[in-house]
């Protein structure tokens, strides 16, 4: 895993959106190197989030706050200030992984994510929040000659906590753990790392995101 770095923001980007005529929808992505786009040959304009910026439609923009490496409890002082500072629409919330290849413990993380969802909240109770749980790493090449019991029984305790955590503060859960099957079935999805998506694989977590965020609609 690389490690973590100052913030980095994405283009601010000026799409039409497909709502009612001046809706402005700002949109902020939170997360590790998955959300920053690592793997992509051009992580700025091929990662997930701005992948699912398209999706949204125009006169939007995206604050992509993801920073390689970083942990939960990290972007509690990081990135969740720049967060509230700018008032957001939308906010998706990817983390988990770094806490678990630095073993975190679960409790010590499920603290944490509460935290930030529950400040979150708090600042914007109109808010639309999608968070999402860690996919089944067993399946990707990284990870074929580790110990796969132990670490998809790891995995299923971080996403016990996450869909904890986003119960209680009626958030909606982005189940990549569930859909990760298909994508892990692709190689031609995965980077070179052997870990990360490429731009192939983050338009597919981009429509899985958006297609949670559609449900949450209707």
């Amino acid at each position: 895993m690389l490690t973590a770095c100052a913030p980095i923001t994405a283009p601010l980007l000026s799409i039409p959106l497909q709502t009612a005529p001046h809706t402005h929808i700002t949109y902020v992505a939170i997360g590790a190197s998955d959300t920053f786009g690592t793997g992509a040959d051009d992580p700025a304009t091929q990662c997930w989030p701005a992948d699912l910026l398209h999706k949204l439609g125009s006169d939007a923009r995206l604050i992509n706050l993801g920073v390689p490496g970083i942990t939960t409890h990290d972007v509690l002082t990081i990135e969740l200030p720049v967060a509230l500072d700018t008032h957001a629409n939308l906010i998706t919330v990817w983390l988990a992984v770094n806490d678990l290849v630095d073993q975190v413990p679960v409790t010590s993380y499920r603290q944490d994510l509460t935290s930030l969802l529950q400040r979150l909240r708090v600042a914007d109770p109109q808010a639309q929040i999608a968070v999402a749980n860690v996919p089944d790493l067993t399946l990707l090449p990284r990870y074929q000659q580790s110990d796969v019991q132990a670490l998809r029984s790891t995995i299923l305790a971080y996403n016990a906590a996450i869909a904890s955590a986003v119960q209680q503060k009626h958030i909606r859960l982005v189940d990549l753990y569930q859909q990760w099957q298909s994508l892990a079935g692709h190689p031609e999805y995965i980077s070179d790392d052997g870990f990360h998506p490429n731009e192939r694989g983050y338009a597919q977590v981009a429509a899985i995101f958006y297609h949670s965020l559609q449900i949450d609609k209707a």
